[in-house]
């Protein structure tokens, strides 16, 4: 027999078996919120209290848990409406910072914020089973202008196809295997980190001068100038901008980008073998023809350190040597060699951190 938490009384309502007693048990009769047929309240002291029907019937309990979580939405979200009660929903916001885009091209991505919304703000119509357009939705909040709309849904069995989830419409989707995961819905309280609930297309960012142009994020700079040479730095946007403004006759071509705290020898010779790719003039030892690597360096700016052992001179060496050598040799086997093994390798670290600032 189906022990369910939820029955009708003869007004409709909902009643949660928490609410009954001995004393207020038979104010009403109570009916099952999927077959219709008559309840009776268990209230005994060693099982859990319950509400089962009187006679034994086929019922299905997964009608009982879709037919309860609309009804218990539609409920909940309508007494806010009535009292003004917020029903909140919590969402993250992404940020980016616009304010150095026009001089540098380059838009600052900056770290998700967790929002609240209050629904009945923005939201002040709920239907029941209403078309709209080629769906319709279990639920549907109509916003104050007619137009903005969230579906509902309730899934036990059933999720939204494919053909809703793409649509661009709002989607906040349950997912319910017994009583207790209707909780948020009681409590009028929506956590985007709570499992059992899934936002979908739901765009929330903000794209405007955040930092008003006193940026305190370093980036990785890397540049090249006029005579091959390939640099490697860690500054802020307003740093960048002045650099690239003083230095405009000598930087033929940059790269700013996002700084993910590692592996700046690898960013380096990424940033060597893509500008030698695109047939930029870079003179650079790590792709040419005699080099070979000296593991023992460790200064990413490339100044001070000696990744380089020359097979040709024989010495150790900084890698841009190679912009007074008259041996360099460009060797388009190292350029494709470096591209291979760290594209993949730079871009993982970066889906990495991306997945946990969710930027």
């Amino acid at each position: 027999m189906i022990k369910f938490k939820y029955a009708k009384d003869e007004n409709e309502k909902l009643i949660n078996i928490d609410s009954l007693n001995e004393e207020n048990r038979f104010r009403s009769k109570f009916f099952c919120i999927s077959c219709g047929k008559e309840l009776i309240a268990k209230l005994g002291k060693i099982k859990i209290h319950h509400f089962a029907h009187k006679k034994v019937v086929t019922c299905s309990g997964e009608t009982y848990l879709h037919l309860l979580g609309k009804k218990l939405f539609y409920e909940n979200y309508t007494e806010c409406l009535n009292t003004q009660k917020p029903f909140i929903i919590e969402l993250y916001k992404k940020r980016t910072c616009n304010h150095f885009e026009k001089e540098l091209n380059f838009k600052c991505k900056l770290q998700k914020t967790l929002n609240k919304f209050n629904l009945i703000e923005f939201f002040d119509k709920i239907s029941i089973e209403k078309r709209e357009g080629s769906f319709i939705p279990d639920l549907m909040l109509t916003g104050k202008n007619n137009k903005d709309k969230i579906f509902i849904e309730i899934a036990v069995t059933h999720f939204s196809t494919e053909k809703k989830l793409n649509s661009n419409y709002r989607i906040i989707e349950f997912e319910i295997k017994n009583d207790e995961d209707f909780e948020p819905i009681n409590k009028k309280y929506l956590r985007v980190e709570d499992s059992r609930i899934k936002f979908k297309n739901f765009k929330s960012e903000i794209n405007t001068s955040i930092c008003n142009g006193e940026c305190q994020k370093d980036f990785n700079l890397f540049t090249l100038d006029k005579d091959g040479r390939c640099l490697l730095k860690q500054k802020n946007l307003k740093q960048i901008k002045k650099l690239l403004e003083t230095e405009y006759k000598k930087i033929v071509n940059h790269v700013i980008s996002n700084d993910y705290g590692h592996d700046y020898p690898e960013i380096f010779k990424k940033g060597v073998a893509d500008f030698s790719n695109q047939n930029f003039k870079v003179k650079n030892c790590f792709v040419c023809r005699y080099h070979a690597e000296n593991h023992s360096w460790y200064d990413f700016e490339d100044i001070k350190g000696v990744p380089i052992y020359c097979k040709f001179l024989k010495i150790k060496c900084n890698s841009n040597q190679a912009v007074n050598c008259q041996y360099f040799k460009l060797e388009k086997n190292y350029v494709q060699e470096i591209l291979t093994v760290l594209t993949e390798y730079i871009s993982k670290n970066e889906r990495y951190f991306n997945k946990i600032n969710d930027t």
